[in-house]
Formats: C-alpha cells, sequence, structure tokens
C-alpha cells in the first residue's frame, strides 16, 4: 500500500486515533477518512512551518512584484481540508456537541501506517 512505512503518519495516526477509539468516534471504516484526515493535517503543518522559515511575501519573477508567500494558500487551504475531516470525525467540540450518541471503537487497534517501517 502507498502509506505503509509511512513514519510520519504512523506517529501521527499513534497519537490522534488511540484517544477518537476510547471515545468512540471511529470505527474501522473510517480508516481511509481518517489518512486522508491527517494528510491534510501533514501538509498544513509542512506549509507553517515553510511561512516560518521564510518570508510573508516573495518576488514574483514572471509579474515583477512582491506577492504573497504561496505557502499561505498551501496552508489555508490544507487547514480548511482537514477541519472538515475534523468535523467529520468527531474531532471538534461543535461536531461532537452536536452528536447524540458515538460509534463504537476499533479502528486504533491496527495502525495501517506502521506497516513496513522497519
Amino acid at each position: 500500500a502507498a502509506v505503509a512505512g509511512d513514519a510520519v503518519l504512523s506517529e501521527m495516526w499513534d497519537q490522534i486515533v488511540p484517544g477518537l477509539d476510547r471515545a468512540g468516534l471511529v470505527t474501522p471504516s473510517d480508516a481511509a477518512a481518517v489518512e486522508l484526515c491527517l494528510r491534510h493535517f501533514r501538509a498544513a503543518r509542512t506549509a507553517s512551518d515553510e511561512l516560518a522559515r521564510g518570508e510573508a511575501t516573495v518576488w514574483d519573477e514572471k509579474n515583477g512584484r512582491l506577492m504573497k508567500n504561496p505557502a499561505e494558500v498551501v496552508f489555508r487551504s490544507e487547514s480548511l481540508a482537514f477541519l472538515e475531516y475534523a468535523k467529520q470525525l468527531g474531532m471538534t467540540f461543535v461536531s461532537r456537541a452536536r452528536t447524540p450518541g458515538s460509534a463504537t471503537g476499533g479502528a486504533a487497534d491496527e495502525n495501517p501506517f506502521a506497516a513496513s517501517l522497519g
């Protein structure tokens, strides 16, 4: 699988999913949504780190002017995508408050990213 052996996603899975599982917010069928949620979170974090290391604006050679750092746009769009998944998975205060019951657990038992991490 393409995600097997991804140490960063594996660590994120191990930090986030067990808590969701204990709270009864995820089931094994949620694995794909959890994976995409984590991928968007990682992309947002990477873009944010790039912004922290760089400048808020960069020189646009094509148009001969300063422009907003493209990492800011990536950060914003990836953060919004993450937030949408987080809402669906019950990872926000509001989404948990709106959920009358909780699902049975089980998704934390196996980390799909841990495979092939030798």
